[in-house]
């Protein structure tokens, strides 16, 4: 077997498109070269493989059998190498898959792409939520942890997580009291928010027999609360737009939840994934600075 070093790379290139097209000349029109220079490469083939490639008059030869079945394996052969740089190029190019949660995308993410396509305009981000899509396509993926848990292997912290109560100004009332008294608003995607918000701001016993809404996302529960529907224990992030313009009020404030928030690499080497995890930290740390 000879090594890969010695391949005559330039032949099997003029000798696959000869056998495509059938015509030397059409093979010599397609790679800019002259009818003789691909003559001189298939015959050039032809003794390094020790076989007949074509036969017949000089001016319209035809394959051998051992051509056609060589030109076909050299034809596949070359549709695989340009299969997998048009991957490679898109991979550095093209569409950009990112996991995360639907409401982090629909409240944080989404409001703030425009920045990031604005600087990488080639770049189609393209998000996939709630497991919905096959994990082996994703190139970034962004995480919701426990405070003690370790980031995992190429992650990095993007920020940690605050909580607030919100509720709509039409609700809202000078005494505190009297806001915990309005109905509960909870989301069974996190269904101790309520608790854990009370241990941190030394609520507990407020209202625990109250009236209760319970909804299936956060997103759901942060409408109703911009709705009038009630109370709702609402991360910083997802709620400082409205906070922001006075669509929901924080009476009580933010504190720190038991959550971060981190960004993970799942497809390593590639600019597009660089240049998405940069900006995804500049934007985090500016909002951080608002609070």
């Amino acid at each position: 077997m000879k090594s890969r070093k010695n391949l005559p790379v330039a032949a099997l290139r003029a000798f696959e498109a000869a056998a495509r097209h059938g015509q030397l000349s059409s093979a010599a029109e397609e790679l800019g070269v002259t009818h003789g220079a691909v003559s001189r490469h298939v015959s050039h083939l032809e003794t390094f493989v020790g076989a007949e490639l074509f036969e017949g008059a000089r001016n319209r030869p035809k394959l051998t059998a051992e051509g056609r079945v060589f030109g076909f394996a050299l034809t596949a052969a070359f549709d695989q190498m340009e299969d997998a740089l048009r991957i490679i190029g898109r991979g550095d190019r093209g569409i950009l898959d990112v996991a995360c949660l639907s409401t982090f995308a629909m409240r944080w993410l989404i409001p703030r792409l425009h920045g990031f396509t604005a600087r990488y305009p080639h770049y189609d981000v393209r998000l996939a939520t709630d497991d919905q899509h096959a994990r082996n396509h994703i190139d970034v993926q962004i995480l919701v942890l426990p405070g003690e848990t370790v980031i995992p292997e190429n992650g990095s912290l993007l920020f940690r997580e605050k909580l607030a109560l919100v509720v709509a100004p039409s609700l809202a009332a000078d005494n505190r009291t009297d806001v915990l008294a309005l109905p509960r608003l909870e989301t069974r995607t996190r269904p101790d928010a309520w608790r854990e918000w009370a241990r941190l701001t030394h609520t507990e016993g407020h209202n625990e027999t109250g009236g209760t809404r319970i909804f299936d996302h956060y997103h759901m529960t942060i409408e109703a609360a911009l709705n009038s529907l009630g109370i709702a224990i609402a991360p910083w992030h997802l709620v400082a737009e409205d906070v922001g313009c006075g669509r929901l009020r924080a009476p009580f404030g933010f504190v720190d939840s038991n959550y971060v928030y981190a960004v993970q690499v799942i497809r390593l080497g590639r600019p597009k994934t660089e240049h998405f995890v940069k900006w995804l930290k500049e934007i985090a740390h500016q909002d951080s600075r608002i609070l």
